[in-house]
């Protein structure tokens, strides 16, 4: 820019100092304006980069930023704050709107959309509705130290309650159920079956069960291959054809235990044998002192490593309370299989196959040990005095033991693992010269061992 100016000297220097001031003034201001601008544009980028809301203006160094939520606020301004030059950073306190998320139309099989017509714009795809996923009944049933948890959904009370009464008989009082029913849940072909594979997992004393849709996977610490199949071999059986058993089984190699307890003629009772854990040996002995009296039990069981934690070593416990009003009872277990025989105190009435209520209630606590201990089997004993004929005596011995065959079934064990013998005379207690030891041969006698055909 060139000025020409003629005049007195002096003058001339004021009017060059004044355009001097106006052009300084007129650079700053240009300069701030475009720094603002610059931190605009930079905040701007930034917010755009952090995939952020927000239209930023810029005051000198201060930051006023709009058109962002709530939710969003603390983000952006973190980000603005970050971009070198800004101050501070304030937002208008207009409504602002949530940013808008472009998605991909959700794809429908079998449907195509058309393209577009040449110039015009395609049509936004409508809504697409979301499936949902019908639910399906489910279970899952894990055993360990003798105690079972069932959880899962079933779609029917009758099914629950199967299961529920299947567990308290066999696994009581070690019950956890937190099976629900929905009435909303498809129908599967396992749920009439689900308490008949519950039943047989104490094959292997580690073991669960996983069911839903049509298939099921069985787990377990089995001690040989050969209890392995045979636990899931029963499982298959009790689920049926229709759903498709996957064993995960591991062979532990663990040798089985060994029991062996009973009553002597003193009033004592005698448990020995190896068992794998000093918990185990105290639980059972512990068992028969709250019963038989801290002084009246022999204790001669040895804890050992490598010994199998078996189902029947968890149940003991519960069983040998049982075996107490029994005067005579002797009990042993190799391989997992129980074998041994209960004698009764109670008597019948002479010549008669009636059942007495003293005879019921040893009767129902026969009916509780077989319940609780599905691979089981017993063998009823009657038995009389020398009073009457040896013919006599004998039918009379076969009629008491089917009265308590009878009586066993109506409590709900099955007549497949009872079997009634009679012996009529010929196997006394008692001295048959006296009321006291007739009334001792009046009896019934329980044998018990393997159930055959069982799993």
């Amino acid at each position: 820019m060139t000025i020409v100016y003629e005049g007195e000297p002096q003058a001339r220097w004021v009017v060059l100092v004044v355009v001097w001031v106006v052009l300084f003034a007129a650079a700053i201001v240009w300069g701030v304006a475009n720094e603002q601008l610059d931190i605009q544009s930079r905040a701007s980028s930034a917010l755009a980069a952090a995939n952020l809301p927000g239209t930023v203006t810029v005051d000198g160094r201060d930051a006023v930023i709009s058109g962002v939520a709530d939710g969003a606020r603390d983000d952006v301004a973190a980000v603005v704050a970050g971009v070198d030059g800004v101050r501070t950073v304030t937002f208008t306190d207009a409504p602002s709107t949530p940013p808008t998320v472009a998605r991909p139309p959700v794809p429908v099989p079998g449907v195509t959309s058309a393209p577009a017509a040449p110039g015009t714009s395609a049509p936004a795809d409508p809504p697409q509705p979301v499936p949902v996923e019908e639910p399906v009944a489910h279970l899952t049933a894990t055993l360990e130290k003798g105690a079972i948890v069932i959880a899962g959904v079933v779609p029917s009370e009758e099914a629950a309650a199967r299961v529920a009464a299947v567990a308290e008989l066999i696994y009581a009082p070690f019950v956890t159920n937190e099976l629900v029913v929905d009435g909303g849940v498809a129908a599967a072909p396992w749920v009439d079956h689900a308490a008949d594979a519950i039943a047989v997992l104490p094959i292997i004393g580690t073991s669960g069960l996983t069911i839903e849709g049509d298939s099921a996977v069985l787990t377990a610490a089995a001690p040989t291959a050969a209890r392995a199949a045979q636990l899931s071999g029963a499982v298959r059986r009790a689920l049926g054809p229709d759903i498709a058993v996957e064993p995960a089984i591991t062979v532990t190699g663990l040798t089985p235990p060994r029991f062996e307890g009973f009553t002597r003629g003193d009033g004592t009772v005698v448990v020995r044998g190896v068992v794998p854990s000093s918990e185990i040996a105290e639980a059972i002995s512990g068992s028969l002192r709250s019963v038989y009296g801290i002084d009246n039990v022999v204790n001669e069981l040895e804890a050992r490593e490598g010994v199998d934690a078996t189902f029947s070593l968890f149940r003991l416990p519960v069983a040998l309370r049982l075996f107490a009003p029994f005067p005579q009872w002797d009990v042993t277990i190799v391989d997992d299989v129980i074998t041994g025989s209960l004698r009764s105190g109670a008597s019948f009435a002479t010549g008669s196959a009636k059942l007495t209520a003293e005879l019921e209630a040893l009767l129902d606590i026969a009916a509780g040990i077989l319940i609780r201990n599905p691979t089981l089997a017993m063998q009823i004993e009657g038995h009389t005095d020398s009073v009457g004929s040896a013919e006599s005596n004998l039918r009379l011995s076969v009629a008491r033991a089917e009265s308590a065959q009878s009586y066993l079934a109506a409590l709900g064990v099955d007549p497949a693992r009872l079997t009634a013998v009679g012996y009529g005379e010929e196997r006394p207690i008692g001295d048959n010269d006296t009321p006291e030891g007739r009334a001792q041969n009046r009896r019934v006698e329980f044998s018990f061992g393997p159930a055959t055909g069982g799993p």
